[in-house]
């Protein structure tokens, strides 16, 4: 069992073949009303919204002194312009350079166009029908051709927040790079965790959250702000605890095997995207921001590949 909710725009379900429990918010704004919808009845186990902010820890230092006292206050800013989170960004773009040159332009354009039926569904998504999440947005859904990159905005403890956000920062520049050529691409965030429930079930955890839809222009506030560390350490910690009896320690945030990643396109509803790396062994932001690009990278080979007939994505 998941939390059952009736906001517009949140699917929560069960993946058993990857023992996890999903919530999925189809728009930074249904993620907010979610969030913002949990109150200390809605959760079995750990309230993490509960708790007292550390500041320090989940990257928002311009905050000391705001009278804002716990998580829930924090999650609630989703959406507001973070000054240090927009930084990131833009250091993330001035080291697209390399990123420009290795895309093979022609070819990739042969795939990503797009569709003249916008409401089309891809069958891949739909596998296991109606037990499964089934999309349900209009203006916003993706046409078949259109491609994600879904970044993993979590972390361990130790992990520090400029860090964490580094990957979101990659993601939302080469997004805005690829659209400005004319590219129709989705930006996902999500976060997984290892045991992160005391049930005897489905242990694991995903949330995730649509950061950029196909067919509109980048909103790097809103953006930003749902794929960064402070939302992470706030927000979806209340995702994810609001699915079951969470433990404490919200088990490990960690990468999420690679064998299992089509699971998440498959909650996406998106099959070609691409699930970037957690890195976890990184600890710099230099080191993190040169991971992404790497990563970014291997997408568009793939879907460069697929373009040609090459192989499946």
């Amino acid at each position: 069992m998941v939390h059952n909710t009736d906001i517009q725009g949140i699917n929560n379900f069960v993946i058993d073949e990857i023992n996890t429990r999903c919530s999925i918010a189809e728009t930074v704004q249904a993620s907010s009303d979610y969030v913002a919808s949990l109150t200390s009845a809605d959760f079995e186990g750990y309230d993490p919204l509960n708790t007292s902010a550390d500041f320090s820890w989940i990257g928002r230092e311009d905050l000391k002194g705001s009278g804002i006292k716990k998580r829930r206050e924090v999650a609630a800013l989703v959406g507001d312009y973070v000054e240090n989170d927009h930084k990131q960004i833009a250091k993330a773009r001035k080291n697209m350079s390399d990123l420009v040159d290795s895309i093979d332009f022609s070819s990739l354009k042969r795939m990503l166009k797009w569709s003249d039926n916008r409401g089309k569904v891809n069958a891949g998504r739909l596998l296991n029908g109606d037990s499964r999440f089934r999309r349900t947005l209009t203006k916003s859904q993706a046409p078949a051709e259109a491609v994600a990159l879904v970044v993993p905005t979590g972390g361990n403890s130790n992990i520090k927040a400029e860090v964490m956000f580094a990957r979101t920062a990659v993601a939302l520049a080469a997004a805005e790079l690829l659209g400005e050529a004319g590219f129709i691409v989705e930006v996902w965030g999500y976060a997984y965790s290892k045991n992160c429930y005391n049930n005897s079930e489905n242990k694991n955890a995903i949330a995730a959250v649509m950061l950029k839809s196909a067919d509109e222009p980048l909103n790097e506030a809103i953006a930003a702000s749902a794929g960064s560390a402070w939302f992470f350490r706030s927000g979806i910690f209340g995702m994810w605890a609001a699915q079951g009896d969470a433990d404490w320690g919200l088990g490990r945030s960690t990468e999420l095997p690679k064998e299992s990643q089509k699971y998440v396109a498959q909650a996406i509803g998106l099959q070609q995207a691409h699930v970037m790396r957690q890195g976890d062994g990184q600890h710099s932001v230099e080191a993190a921001i040169k991971v992404g690009i790497e990563d970014v990278k291997e997408a568009i080979s793939k879907w460069t590949a697929k373009a040609e007939g090459e192989g499946d994505y």
